[in-house]
């Protein structure tokens, strides 16, 4: 599948947060952060089907190397939604006012 991926103002604010993190712990890491991310996108966009739908439209992919981290997705009106990069120790709560309440 070949859609438009198009990160919400959040998810890339969380995403950018994330790679100079890395990137301050070890300079370079923060790049391989960007390469598994990218990668994880592209498993997410071959075949969205595999990965569990967790609230309204919303599905969730982990990251293979960073297992603290998923990404949430949605597709609709063609386009691949990136809703949220998130680390598993956060408040759930900030996540869950991110994710849509029910599949439209």
């Amino acid at each position: 599948m070949s859609l438009p991926v198009v990160f919400k103002p959040a998810a890339l604010a969380e995403f950018e947060e994330a790679v100079g993190w890395y990137e301050a712990q070890r300079p370079g890491l923060g790049e391989e952060f960007k390469l598994e991310v990218k990668a994880t996108l592209q498993r997410a966009l071959t075949k969205p089907g595999l990965f569990p739908r967790v609230r309204g439209g919303a599905q969730r992919i982990r990251l293979r190397r960073f297992t603290k981290y998923a990404i949430y997705f949605a597709i609709k009106d063609d386009v691949f939604a990136v809703l949220a990069v998130f680390h598993g120790s956060r408040n759930p709560t900030e996540l869950q006012r991110r994710l849509p309440r029910q599949a439209k």
